[in-house]
C-alpha cells in the first residue's frame, strides 16, 4: 500500500456527558484508497467524521494522534483542514444547501473562497451536471435529491480536497440515483486519486466503492480488512449479523376488505411543473402499498397530497373515509387524526427542545384528548407498543439513537389511532439491524391495529418485506402496479427493471 494520506492512531472522544464514542480507534488511509466505515447507529461513525473536521460539539475531550500526509494534525485545531486538505459531503443535501440561493451562486463563492481558479460550468460538469448557465440558475428545491448531492460534492471539492469524506451520501436517494452518485465518487476518486472515507450502512454501495472495509461497535474497532475477505468470511459475529441483516426475505402479510385509501385519476404540480398524472391507486384496510421510483418520479408530493399538506385534482379521492379538500377547517382538523406520517430523518423530525414524553403529548393536547391523568398512561402505552422502555419518557432525541428516534416517531404518529400510516423513507436513514428492526415493528403494528401503510421507499429489499402491493412511479406517471411478489420477481416496464438492477 502507497504512503497514508490519513493516519489515525488511538483515537479516544468523550462527549461532555462522559460517553466515550470512540475508543483507541486506529487506521491508515491511502491516496487513491476507498475506506468503507460501517456500524450501527451510535458506533461512531459520525463522530469520527466531525473529529477529522473539526466539529465536535463543546465539551468534547479528544485524545490520540492524527497525521496528514505524515504530518502531526492536532486534533483540537483539525478545523484548519477543513475545506482544503479534508472535504465533506452530509448525507441531507436539502439541509446542507442554502435554499434561497442559487446554486450557481453558491458554487462560485466556494470557488472564490478557494482560489481555484475553476469556472461554476467546470464544478458543475465535473460531478455530471448540465454546464450551462441556465442550470446554474436554479434553486436546491427545483433539483433531485441526486443532483442536489452532486451540487454538494461540486461544493465539497471546490478547495481541491485531497481526502473527501462522505457521510450516508446515498441514504435518502433512489437505487438509480445511489448508483450514479456512487459512480461519480468512483470516478472523482480514481481521476483525482482522492482519498475516500465512505460512512454508510448500505452494503451494496459498500461493495460497489470500497477497498476495505472498517467496521466499528460501540465506538471501537470490530474489523478491519479487504473487501473482499469482509463479504466472502465475515471477520467477526457482528459482521454476520449486518450482513444476514441485508438478506431480507420475508413475505409480507396478504390482506382484503374495504379500501382505506381509493383514487382514481389524481394529478398534481409541484413548483409550477407537472409531477403527478392520472394516478390510480387502491388500498384494503390493513394493507401496505409500496410507491417506488427515481428522484424526481413523484413519490414526495404523492405523499403530500395523501397528507393534505399539498392540493391535488381527482376524479375520486377519498383518503380514510373523505375527501379532505372539500372538508371544513374544523372537520380537516378531526380528518386528520386519522392519517398520520413518518418521515424519513427522525432526528429532524423530532423536536431537539422536548422530551420524549413531551412529544407524545402534544398531539393528545392538540386534539383535545384526555385529561393530563390519562395522557401521562398514554405516553406510557404509546412506548411500550414500539419496544421502548419507559425510562426514555424524560429523555431529549439526541439522548436517543437512530433507532430509538424512529420508534418515538413512529409512537406519535400512533398517539391518535390513525387508520393509514404513510412512510416517507421511513427506515433509509437507519443502519441495517436497525432497519430491520423497525419494520418488524411496522409488520406487528399492522397486524395488531389493522394499520394501513402507504411505504414510499428507493428500498427495494424493505418494500419486499412490507408491502403486499407495489406501485411504481415514473415521471409523475404509474408505469407499473401489482402485487409486490410479480412486480419485483417479474417486472414488466423498463424503469421498474432499471430500479430493480440498480438495488443489485
Amino acid at each position: 500500500m502507497s504512503v497514508a494520506k490519513l493516519s489515525v492512531r488511538q483515537l479516544c472522544v468523550r462527549y461532555r456527558d462522559g460517553d466515550v464514542v470512540l475508543r483507541d480507534l486506529s487506521f491508515d488511509l491511502a491516496a487513491g484508497e476507498c475506506l468503507a466505515v460501517l456500524g450501527e447507529s451510535g458506533s461512531g461513525k459520525s463522530t469520527l467524521a466531525r473529529t477529522l473536521i473539526g466539529l465536535l460539539p463543546n465539551g468534547a475531550r479528544t485524545n490520540g494522534e492524527l497525521r496528514f500526509d505524515g504530518e502531526v494534525l492536532d486534533i483540537a485545531a483539525a478545523a484548519r483542514l477543513r475545506g482544503r486538505g479534508i472535504g465533506m459531503v452530509f448525507q441531507d443535501a436539502a439541509a446542507s444547501l442554502h435554499p434561497l440561493r442559487r446554486i450557481g451562486v453558491q458554487l462560485s463563492e466556494a470557488l472564490r473562497r478557494a482560489q481555484a481558479g475553476r469556472t461554476v460550468s467546470d464544478a458543475l460538469g465535473e460531478v455530471g451536471l448540465d454546464a450551462s448557465s441556465t442550470f446554474a440558475t436554479r434553486y436546491p428545491y427545483e433539483l433531485s435529491g441526486g443532483q442536489r448531492q452532486r451540487v454538494m460534492i461540486a461544493l465539497a471539492l471546490a478547495a481541491s480536497p485531497e481526502l473527501l469524506i462522505a457521510d450516508e451520501v446515498t441514504s435518502a436517494l433512489d437505487p438509480l440515483a445511489a448508483r450514479e452518485i456512487l459512480d461519480v465518487l468512483a470516478r472523482l476518486q480514481r481521476d483525482r486519486r482522492l482519498a475516500l472515507l465512505f460512512i454508510s450502512h448500505d452494503l451494496l454501495a459498500v461493495r460497489h466503492l470500497a477497498d476495505r472495509v472498517l467496521l466499528l461497535r460501540h465506538g471501537v474497532v470490530d474489523a478491519l480488512v479487504d473487501k473482499a475477505i469482509f463479504f466472502a468470511t465475515p471477520p467477526s459475529d457482528y459482521a454476520r449479523v449486518l450482513l444476514a441483516a441485508a438478506v431480507r426475505g420475508a413475505a409480507p402479510l396478504l390482506v382484503s376488505g374495504t379500501a382505506v385509501l381509493q383514487v382514481q385519476a389524481l394529478s398534481a404540480d409541484y413548483a409550477e411543473r407537472p409531477a403527478l398524472r392520472d394516478i390510480d391507486l387502491a388500498l384494503p384496510r390493513g394493507g401496505a402499498l409500496g410507491v417506488i421510483g427515481a428522484s424526481g418520479s413523484g413519490k414526495s408530493t404523492l405523499a403530500r397530497v395523501l397528507l393534505a399538506l399539498q392540493s391535488g385534482h381527482a376524479r375520486t379521492l377519498q383518503i380514510a373515509g373523505a375527501d379532505p379538500f372539500v372538508l371544513s377547517h374544523a372537520a380537516r382538523k378531526s380528518w386528520r387524526r386519522r392519517v398520520q406520517i413518518v418521515f424519513q430523518d427522525p432526528g429532524m423530525a423530532l423536536d431537539p427542545r422536548m422530551t420524549v414524553a413531551e412529544t407524545l403529548l402534544e398531539p393528545l393536547r392538540l386534539h383535545g384528548i384526555g385529561d393530563a391523568t390519562t395522557r401521562a398512561a398514554r405516553v406510557l402505552e404509546l412506548l411500550a407498543s414500539v419496544q421502548l422502555d419507559a425510562t426514555l419518557a424524560p429523555r431529549y432525541p439526541q439522548q436517543l439513537s437512530g433507532g430509538q428516534k424512529q420508534r418515538v416517531a413512529i409512537a406519535r404518529a400512533l398517539a391518535l389511532d390513525p387508520e393509514l400510516l404513510v412512510c416517507d423513507e421511513a427506515v433509509s436513514a437507519l443502519d441495517l439491524p436497525v432497519q430491520a428492526e423497525i419494520l418488524a415493528l411496522l409488520q406487528d403494528l399492522q397486524r395488531m391495529r389493522g394499520l394501513s401503510l402507504v411505504f414510499i421507499s428507493h428500498d427495494l429489499a424493505a418494500v419486499r418485506v412490507l408491502c403486499d402491493r407495489v406501485l411504481v412511479l415514473e415521471q409523475g406517471r404509474v408505469v407499473e402496479h401489482g402485487a409486490t411478489v410479480d412486480v419485483l420477481l417479474r417486472p414488466q416496464h423498463a424503469h421498474t427493471r432499471a430500479l430493480l438492477a440498480a438495488s443489485t
